[in-house]
């Protein structure tokens, strides 16, 4: 007797079927998951105008700190390489 699978004919361990109910429960898993982060959305407490006004105005003067800082000690970083490479 011949093998079939030595001739590139079908697996018996791995049947040609589809399983359809793995495919549906993703999507059904994905449903709920849609469903559930538009629940949360709606108990979410949005801040008021004023207040995302303060935040936002607060978080660019931390940057415009953090940028000035940067800058001053890359230009002391610099101006100390530029003596020690004089110096060499």
């Amino acid at each position: 007797a011949v093998s079939k699978t030595a001739y590139g004919g079908s697996i018996p361990s791995y049947p040609a079927k589809r399983d359809w109910g793995k495919k549906m429960n993703f999507f059904k898993k994905t449903k709920e998951y849609l469903s559930g982060v538009a629940a949360e959305g709606k108990r979410v407490s949005w801040p008021a105008k004023r207040e995302l006004w303060e935040s936002t105005l607060v978080v660019i003067s931390f940057i415009f700190i953090l940028a000035v800082t940067t800058l001053v000690c890359d230009k002391v970083i610099d101006g100390f390489l530029r003596i020690v490479h004089a110096g060499a």
